[in-house]
Parts: C-alpha cells; sequence; structure tokens
C-alpha cells in the first residue's frame, strides 16, 4: 500500500463537559445549528428544493472551501444522537463514504456527560480528528470539562 493510498477510516473523538446532558445538547442536537457552536462553520443553510424533497439536508460553508450538503439519516432527541452523511460537495468528493455520529452520554446525573462524535470515511488521511476537536474546544469554553477529552483513530 502506499503512502497517499485511499482506505477505510474510523474517527472516534469525545470530550467530558462539566454541564447536564440536556443542557448540551440543547446546544449540539439542533441538525441546522451547527455553525452556533461549532468555530469552524461559517453558515448553515437550508436548501432551496428542502420543502419538495423527503430528506433533511443542510447546507455548510466553511472559510475558504466549497460548501458541503449533509444529509440527516436519524434524530433521536430522546437519546440525544444524530446520524448524518455526507450528499454534495467537492468535499466529500475526496473524503467518500462519509457517515458520523454525534451523541451526548450523562456520565453524571445533572452534572456531567459525554460528547461523542465518530465517523468512518475512506481518505488517504485523518480528515476528521482536527475538525472535531476544535468543536469539542468550543463546547468546553461555554460548558466547562474536567478533563481535555481525547481522540482515537484507526
Amino acid at each position: 500500500m502506499t503512502k497517499n493510498a485511499n482506505r477505510n477510516r474510523r474517527v472516534v473523538s469525545t470530550v467530558e463537559l462539566n454541564s447536564p446532558a440536556d443542557q448540551v445538547w440543547n446546544t449540539v442536537g439542533g441538525f441546522f445549528t451547527i455553525h452556533l457552536w461549532h468555530p469552524d462553520i461559517k453558515k448553515t443553510e437550508i436548501g432551496s428544493d428542502q420543502t419538495s424533497i423527503p430528506e433533511l439536508r443542510r447546507i455548510l460553508t466553511f472559510p475558504g472551501q466549497p460548501k458541503t450538503t449533509e444529509q440527516l439519516v436519524l434524530m433521536d432527541n430522546e437519546n440525544l444522537y444524530y446520524r448524518y452523511k455526507w450528499h454534495a460537495g467537492e468535499w466529500g468528493e475526496r473524503v467518500q463514504k462519509y457517515h458520523a455520529e454525534l451523541r451526548v452520554v450523562e456520565t453524571e446525573i445533572g452534572k456531567k456527560c459525554l460528547v461523542k462524535w465518530s465517523s468512518t470515511f475512506f481518505y488517504h488521511e485523518d480528515a476528521l480528528t482536527q475538525f472535531y476537536q476544535n468543536g469539542f474546544d468550543a463546547l468546553k469554553k461555554k460548558f466547562g470539562a474536567p478533563f481535555g477529552g481525547s481522540s482515537r483513530k484507526n
């Protein structure tokens, strides 16, 4: 295998926060509001065709990059997670088969939670860990964190 060959990858990143899970979910659980808490996303839009298709899609604007469209696969507000996948845009043509999940788990009732952001994709390098960490750093500033969180990639 050559150094720059694409391969299947999995990234799992977590951060523990000093806040109840439902309070954190109120911030991160909105599929269309990621730009309100993640510093790398400047804008989230809803496509002009959204009312004529059954799928829920968001269009993300990143500074200096082409827009990316992601599609919601599953929203589970009761269990505090959602799954989504890449739908359109130049990024996903390079970083292929991108599927992700964002989940909040209560670790100490009413006091602490863990946010887990995981994904699978096909690419020649890790394309997500730093992006996830940038979002977690913003959450730590907002909610406080007893530890720095961790990341694991395969």
